[in-house]
């Protein structure tokens, strides 16, 4: 029997990959230039063709901007499951108790958006629109698409706060809504280093959204010993790999 690929496969690995195409030009344009610089026909320019068929594999922008969002959080929430896998084994190994490696595990997950911003820029530029409400331009399917993958990411972030409470390393609260102010203010200082630029001493290298992560950890009760020891832990980990695989 022959290996050889059927011919009626073609067409489709065909439509595919050109599909494939216009998301990762789309992912350019959004990181290179910003949203707004995203249109219909824009795309259709930067990869040389007509607008008409931008539209036969995306109906609306919204729909293009929806599939964009949701491959881009499903990328950082493994990426984040990624890290967390590799801090458990550090913990085990370093026997830290529960409460240590509670309060480490969150100085991590903000360290581990700052290294995002540099490893998946693309994936971050589109988390920050979902942050900072300028999905507007999602159709309304596209928004309840979006918004469960969203939730999934920052679930985490629930489940990492609720552990920390519960391990005594943060004050009672909660952990919905601190980990809502979490991703939208740490989403938000990390833009102001778009004005590296002007202010380098002041911006720049996710210096002040590592530094907003342990504020907020602080602000919700942590020892500012205990926050010590786990970004000099955390800065460990980032000298033998990336925070942000």
């Amino acid at each position: 029997m022959s290996d050889a690929p059927s011919a009626t496969g073609r067409p489709e690995r065909k439509r595919a990959k050109r599909r494939r195409e216009f998301l990762d030009a789309a992912a350019r344009i959004v990181a290179d230039e910003g949203f707004e610089a995203l249109t219909m026909s824009r795309l259709a320019e930067h990869l040389d063709t007509v607008v008409s068929a931008v539209y036969r594999y995306f109906p609306s922008k919204g729909a293009l901007l929806a599939e964009l969002q949701t491959e881009s959080l499903q990328r950082l929430a493994s990426s984040l499951a990624a890290i967390n896998s590799v801090a458990s084994v550090a913990f085990a190994e370093h026997t830290l108790s529960d409460r240590d490696a509670a309060l480490t595990r969150l100085v991590l997950s903000g360290r581990w958006m700052c290294a995002a911003s540099e490893t998946h820029p693309e994936e971050i530029r589109l988390l920050q629109m979902i942050m900072s409400q300028r999905a507007s331009a999602l159709d309304p399917g596209g928004g309840m698409r979006v918004f469960p993958v969203a939730l999934d990411l920052i679930s985490s972030v629930v489940v990492a706060i609720d552990e920390a409470q519960a391990a005594g390393a943060l004050e009672p609260g909660s952990s919905i809504d601190r980990a809502a102010i979490w991703a939208g203010a740490l989403s938000g200082v990390l833009e102001s280093d778009d004005l590296e630029t002007y202010l380098p001493e002041v911006f720049g290298g996710a210096r002040l959204a590592r530094q907003a992560n342990l504020d907020l950890l602080r602000g919700w009760g942590a020892d500012a010993d205990a926050l010590q020891r786990s970004s000099d832990f955390v800065d460990e980990l980032a000298a033998s790999g990336s925070l942000a695989p």
